[in-house]
């Protein structure tokens, strides 16, 4: 049951599809920004998680400046010095 290729090229042509009009070898370069596209975007996606997880699990500081100790809502109120000896 083979097609009488005569038959699908008019098919084609009725369908608006011209045979001539494809595109050919002078037109590869406009894949390659897509190409170009596909092979960095996995790269530089797997770059970022990997060193956010690696940052994340040595708990480096990202910051250039040191900053103080965060204070806390319990460090504004001093607790009273505890006695050394107990009486009961």
């Amino acid at each position: 049951m083979t097609a009488n290729p005569q038959r699908r090229d008019s098919e084609l042509a009725d369908l608006g599809a011209d045979l001539g009009d494809g595109l050919d070898r002078s037109d590869l370069w406009l894949f390659g920004p897509l190409i170009a596209i596909m092979v960095a975007m996995p790269l530089a996606i797997i770059a970022l998680t990997s060193a956010g997880l690696w940052f994340a699990a040595t708990h480096a500081d990202l910051t250039v400046v040191q900053r103080p100790p965060a204070d806390t809502f319990a460090s504004r109120w001093v607790e009273p010095p505890k006695p050394e000896v107990f009486i009961r």
